[in-house]
């Protein structure tokens, strides 16, 4: 198991959001986001780090493809 963070972007907030998220592998942290961020319609994004390394960024159209 993996523990990514999740800094979500939201138009009502200055300051990103932040999540912790474990998770078996990347891909399973790429759902997870995906599913998050079409949550809400005021998440305009979501960026994704292992650690201190950005592994993807996820906007409302890319997350909309990654669950379907």
């Amino acid at each position: 198991m993996t523990t990514f963070t999740f800094y979500i972007r939201d138009d009502r907030h200055d300051i990103p959001i932040t999540q912790f998220v474990i998770v078996k592998d990347a891909e399973r942290a790429r759902l997870r986001a995906a599913e998050h961020l079409l949550e809400s319609t005021h998440h305009t994004a979501i960026d994704v780090y292992e650690g201190d390394h950005l592994r993807f960024s996820l906007t409302p159209g890319v997350a909309a493809r990654a669950v379907h």
